[in-house]
């Protein structure tokens, strides 16, 4: 069979001048997709992200710088916090890092604006609550904030009941102070 396709191949060359040129065609390499493709190539180091606009649209070259204002950044208020937490020192990280505007949310649903409902909620929790145990892990460091676990065995006063409750705050920064603190708290076993 290949014998004779070049046989026939050799006969329509000689006969027809645009007939070899076909078989040329056929013979030469193929050239890459990527020549083939009207796209411009990407540039070197760019990175893609599914689902910007569709699968594999370029992510933003040029992101903008994001701040937490002038002060101490998340790195030393995370790191204080949890060396104060872990010291007992629970009162002195409010007077310390909170802003005056802070909100606190808890996990329920539930958020309380500004310093004074705030300590109002903790001073609440902690009438009702004894801190028996407690650690802080991390911080956690993000752009705007950071996250710290805490485990805490609590006994409820009323009743003597102990507690063990894992949770997580995620804390928002700006300007040197916390002004937002979110606690998510651990599955129910």
């Amino acid at each position: 069979m290949a014998k004779k396709n070049s046989a026939r191949r050799k006969t329509v060359s000689k006969s027809n001048g645009s007939a070899k040129k076909a078989a040329t065609k056929k013979s030469a390499p193929k050239k890459s997709a990527a020549r083939k493709s009207s796209k411009p190539a990407a540039k070197a180091g760019s990175l893609k992200r599914r689902g910007a606009t569709g699968a594999g649209a370029a992510v933003n070259e040029n992101p903008s710088r994001v701040t937490t204002g002038s002060g101490a950044n998340p790195d030393t208020i995370g790191r204080s916090l949890v060396d104060m937490f872990n010291r007992g020192q629970f009162k002195e990280i409010e007077a310390k890092w909170w802003s005056p505007s802070i909100v606190s949310i808890e996990g329920l649903g539930m958020a309380w604006h500004g310093r004074k409902a705030v300590e109002e909620k903790n001073g609440g929790w902690m009438a009702q609550n004894r801190i028996v145990g407690a650690s802080a892990e991390g911080p956690f460091i993000g752009a705007t904030g950071f996250a710290v676990k805490f485990r805490m065995e609590v006994e409820e006063i009323a009743t003597g009941k102990r507690t063990l409750m894992e949770e997580v705050g995620v804390y928002t920064v700006q300007d040197g102070k916390i002004e937002r603190e979110e606690f998510m708290y651990g599955s129910a076993k």
